[in-house]
């Protein structure tokens, strides 16, 4: 969303707390959920795919803010790219939107706009700035032949989709920024408005991913290891191979589990879909898992006190402990074969420390030979 003059890269303050995903992370403070930053160029890569676009339509805004009888005259195997830059000559002014797209009536030359923003945290200007992007837009529509002869104007639906974890605070209509006093004028001072939909909300209310948006929002905001290995197999099956989405997700992984900690020559090996379910990341995700309960134990000595705590930790650890081995058993298992993982799950049982376990995770990793693994791992053992 840059212009020929600097975007709005450099907010105020945001009144409402520290930022969820820009900067660096207080290695003390609370942790963001491991997939958690949107990055705009994959962003965008997700959205340039109409299958994704199409299905974001059906479930935010047709039947609910459009009425069901107006929907169904929409052909959304009909959306096309529209332009994302808009430049007004007179006032040498230049606006980019993120995507815009345009899907067709099927009985008319009308058709509706969609213009999508991304956003990872809640920028009280965004009414502003969703309106200068409408008005340029609206600007190039008008000047369109179809438009001009029917001198009718066709709907702009300004939507933010917000990829932060924390809820969004801003307001949605240019009506709420405005002073009581400014209230007064209105409607002649604007009551713009655009949809908003928060993603790590919807994707905490899904119990199961049965399309191909729904396995992105699991993949992207995944809680654990388990959630995220779910969405790989569905958005394998439903994507297609030259669907841009592809591109988009694997960037998402890379880049947040980058940011995240994970070693970059590591993530590097992310090329496919299909390597999302492999041993880089699922190693990832069992030392994401370990670094979690580490915090929690320390969160549990400052904070746990009280009777019975103690006991709770021990039971937690335990049950970690046990999932650390059996995500070590099926890593061994996936890149050599069963019988080196049945040797590797009674090396184990003898091990308990976190340090240790952490070894023998980079050693899946390293070692070229089941063998090699067994040898290395008894050492540590």
């Amino acid at each position: 969303m840059a212009a020929d003059n600097p975007r709005d890269n450099a907010p105020a303050p945001d009144p409402d707390g520290p930022r969820d995903s820009d900067g660096p992370r207080d290695p003390d403070g609370p942790r963001d959920l491991p997939i958690r930053q949107w990055k705009d160029k994959s962003a965008k890569l997700v959205y340039s795919d109409k299958r994704i676009v199409a299905e974001f339509l059906a479930k935010h805004v047709f039947g609910k803010i459009v009425p069901a009888d107006v929907a169904a005259r929409i052909d959304l195997d009909g959306l096309v790219p529209g332009p994302t830059e808009q430049t007004d000559p007179d006032l040498r002014t230049s606006r980019f939107a993120d995507l815009v797209w345009q899907a067709p009536f099927r009985d008319s030359w009308l058709h509706i706009v969609p213009l999508f923003e991304f956003q990872s945290t809640s920028d009280w200007r965004m009414p502003v700035r969703i309106l200068l992007e409408t008005a340029l837009l609206y600007d190039y529509l008008s000047k369109k032949e179809d438009v001009s002869q029917a001198r009718e104007l066709p709907p702009v639906l300004p939507i933010v989709v917000h990829m932060g974890t924390r809820r969004w605070t801003a307001a949605t209509r240019l009506e709420d920024l405005l002073a009581d006093e400014a209230k007064a004028f209105l409607p002649f001072a604007l009551g713009h408005q655009s949809v908003l939909v928060s993603e790590a909300e919807e994707a905490r209310e899904l119990e199961q991913a049965m399309t191909a948006r729904e396995a992105a929002l699991k993949l992207r905001y995944a809680a654990d290891g388990a959630e995220f290995q779910e969405a790989v197999p569905v958005l394998r099956d439903l994507l297609p191979h030259d669907s841009t989405a592809r591109e988009g997700l694997i960037a998402w992984v890379r880049n947040s589990m980058i940011e995240a900690g994970a070693k970059e020559e590591d993530m590097a090996q992310l090329e496919k879909l299909g390597d999302l379910a492999g041993p880089v990341v699922e190693t990832w995700w069992a030392k994401e898992r370990e670094e979690l309960l580490r915090r929690g134990r320390a969160e549990g000595r400052e904070e746990g006190r009280e009777e019975g705590r103690e006991e709770g930790r021990e039971e937690a650890e335990a049950r970690a402990l046990i999932e650390r081995r059996a995500t070590l058993v099926r890593l061994a298992r996936r890149k050599f074969d069963a019988g080196t993982a049945s040797k590797l799950a009674a090396l184990l049982e003898e091990v308990s420390g976190s340090g240790r376990l952490a070894e023998i995770t980079d050693l899946i990793i390293d070692c070229a030979t089941g063998w090699e693994l067994l040898t290395k791992a008894a050492e540590v053992s």
